[in-house]
């Protein structure tokens, strides 16, 4: 059924490779040996004046805010009064909305988990399949679940794949490795059941799927997907999207000290150790390393830095 492929590709929101003036490739789509997860790793780019391009990227990160945080339901309709009436209240109201959406808590993952979106929207061009920011009931909480949703269908097989996604930022690769795996584990490896892991961010999904999806047609057909009683269900596949970002001390101290070259030629050294890492904390959990995984990996001046910025410019 390839009008469901086009379908879900209609959801995909992408932009025009902005992210890589802000991050440059160390390696992409690098096997994690022992297992059938691949790695994608970038740092940061330098400006002309040797700055690691830090603000810009959370600048960039919330001009995503609505895109993220809001349905799309909500989002179709802000559309069409502008190109109705040429005004740019809803769309501005909804950005008022998304920034009320997001906790001001000092420890906050959001950042990371915008950033997920970001990377795997634009990089993996798999679309997200349900807004959960805009299921939280206040800004001063953390969504309890999965840290994001994306999917994809196969037409070859009329399977389809839900990415369940887990973000963490860390002061170390390996803290953040070990974390993200340990929180991944049952998404991917829990029975689906009633009493599974997923159930609470399925059940999400099929009771928001119209407000997130606004595609009747398309509603229908996925929700049959997530119903046990119906035989579509024996073709959901569980998969993993991850992010990790941890500190580095490969980053200029001051101006003109370094160049992006020479900080990738550093991080180029530690590729072998990252996947070496990520393998072990895989296949710490029995079985998880059958699943197909793709880890996104970014080391930043400093984790604790981002969030504190994070957290301003979403106040602006």
């Amino acid at each position: 059924m390839s009008w469901i492929d086009d379908s879900i590709k209609n959801l995909l929101i992408k932009g025009e490779g902005e992210i890589f003036s802000r991050i440059e490739t160390i390696g992409v789509n690098l096997d994690i040996t022992g297992t059938q997860a691949k790695a994608y790793c970038y740092g940061l780019k330098l400006d002309a004046q040797g700055n690691p391009r830090v603000n810009d990227l959370i600048e960039f990160v919330t001009t995503k805010l609505i895109d993220y945080s809001i349905p799309k339901k909500l989002q179709d309709e802000a559309k069409e009064q502008l190109i109705k009436t040429g005004s740019s209240a809803k769309i501005l109201e909804l950005a008022k909305r998304a920034k009320l959406l997001f906790t001001d808590l000092e420890k906050t993952g959001e950042f990371g988990e915008m950033l997920l979106y970001i990377l795997v929207q634009e990089i993996l061009e798999l679309p997200q399949l349900i807004s959960k920011m805009s299921l939280k009931t206040s800004g001063q909480l953390h969504y309890q679940g999965a840290d994001g949703i994306h999917v994809k269908y196969d037409k070859f097989d009329d399977s389809l794949s839900l990415y369940w996604g887990e973000s963490k930022m860390e002061q170390t690769i390996y803290s953040g490795l070990r974390n993200c795996f340990i929180s991944l584990k049952s998404f991917l490896l829990d029975t689906y059941g009633h009493d599974s892991t997923q159930t609470r961010d399925l059940h999400l999904i099929t009771s928001n799927i119209s407000e997130n999806i606004n595609n009747p047609d398309l509603e229908d057909i996925l929700v049959r997907y997530f119903d046990l009683n119906d035989d579509l269900s024996n073709k959901l596949k569980y998969k993993g999207v991850c992010f990790v970002g941890f500190d580095s001390s490969h980053y200029p101290a001051s101006p003109l000290e370094k160049t992006t070259e020479d900080i990738i030629k550093a991080f180029e050294k530690e590729v072998s150790s990252w996947l070496n890492s990520s393998a072990t904390q895989i296949k710490n959990h029995v079985n998880l390393e059958k699943f197909e995984i793709h880890l996104f990996l970014i080391p930043f001046p400093s984790v604790q830095d981002f969030r504190t910025h994070f957290l301003k410019a979403i106040a602006k």
